[in-house]
């Protein structure tokens, strides 16, 4: 019986302890879910900082920190804020109030409000202090659990770990590594076991199909089959740009491969420093394209180096193979910079995608040259 799945957990060293394996997980692939958007007010804004800003329409991520007297006690996330209006706060002409368009993201509680609870906004990236307010309109509205999607292990022979947690009950946070047909690690996810049945395998034999309550974090759209069973037959490509005639849907698949459970990690001593890089950039027509040739150019055919801003900026601080400092040579680079120069990450700076990854690299001092 070939088993294409391999389930773990991570501990706090990364460590990873093998719970399992299977031959097919039944709900991996799925559409995703568009967030709910909300309305809310932020009462009371400082007049200082983007969301009271006129010149300030839509905004990166938001924090909003509610404070009790001595310390912060709820972490809320606002994603995707577009602001709606603003108009003088009724009590206070030199406050605003602040109408925005969001997807909260709660805090895991608790949800009652402090005594005298002070409310302080931040956002960007790195965080930057946006002022304060005197409370948020619809924050703490009642909102529906998050719709539940089953996936079932199928085929799956249980090590002694997770045999413990089908009788003991207790959720746990694992990774599950896709392997290719010589058994090579060619992707990985992460879930939570949340158990909800266990029964006799339809493979027969001794095996046993799992149904967890959830599927995998972030999990690959149906689009992303095709790339998915590519790399699945011929395992890691020998020559590079095998992700070039994929659509955005399965370049975004394309970079989940190669990653692994725990992506991989070697810690820094085991980086290449110094040494000249190239960039094929002649099919980097979107952001996933550029993390494809990214990592390819760095750690060669199929390779990966971070698959959006924010993993990219994690791995130049080092541990995934390539360190500081090095050149990169980027072959057609105007491709990219047209490709995406409406494509904006920071909405702070307002600069195209293509600026602000050349940018971040030349800050970090990586020598870029522009070919």
């Amino acid at each position: 019986m070939r088993f294409n799945y391999e389930i773990s957990y991570a501990g706090p060293d990364d460590e990873e302890e093998l719970w399992g394996r299977c031959v097919a997980l039944a709900g991996l692939f799925r559409e995703p879910v568009p967030p709910t958007r909300e309305v809310l007010t932020l009462v009371g804004c400082a007049p200082a900082g983007p969301p009271a800003d006129p010149g300030a329409t839509r905004l990166e991520d938001m924090c909003v920190l509610v404070w009790d007297e001595e310390r912060p006690v709820q972490y809320w996330g606002l994603t995707h804020v577009v602001v709606l209006a603003r108009r003088p706060h009724a009590a206070d002409p030199s406050l605003t109030d602040v109408v925005v368009e969001a997807v909260v993201e709660p805090d895991d509680g608790p949800y009652e409000l402090p005594e005298n609870p002070r409310f302080e906004l931040s956002g960007g990236w790195p965080s930057v202090p946006y002022g304060t307010c005197t409370s948020v309109s619809g924050l703490f509205a009642e909102r529906p659990e998050p719709p539940r999607y089953p996936m079932t292990l199928i085929g799956c022979e249980p090590e002694a770990p997770m045999l413990a947690a089908l009788t003991d009950g207790e959720d746990e946070y694992l990774l599950i590594g896709a392997l290719d047909r010589e058994g090579h690690a060619m992707g990985g996810h992460s879930l939570y076991w949340r158990l909800e049945e266990t029964r006799p395998s339809v493979l027969g034999g001794t095996l046993v199909d799992i149904v967890l309550a959830d599927g995998v974090d972030e999990p690959p759209p149906p689009a992303a089959r095709r790339a998915w069973e590519e790399w699945y037959e011929g395992g890691r490509p020998s020559a590079p740009n095998a992700w070039a005639k994929y659509p955005v849907e399965e370049r975004k698949a394309w970079l989940c491969f190669n990653r692994g459970p725990g992506f991989q990690y070697k810690g820094k001593e085991h980086d290449r420093t110094g040494g000249t890089y190239h960039l094929d950039g002649r099919f980097v027509t979107d952001a996933e394209g550029l993390h494809c040739a990214m990592g390819e150019a760095l750690t060669g055919p199929g390779g990966y180096f971070g698959y959006d801003w924010h993993s990219f900026k994690m791995h130049l601080e080092g541990g995934y193979g390539v360190g500081l400092p090095f050149t990169l040579v980027w072959h057609d680079a105007d491709v990219a910079r047209k490709a995406l120069a409406d494509v904006v990450h920071n909405l702070d700076n307002g600069l195209p995608y293509f600026e602000e990854v050349v940018g971040l690299m030349r800050q970090w001092g990586v020598t870029v040259v522009l070919e």
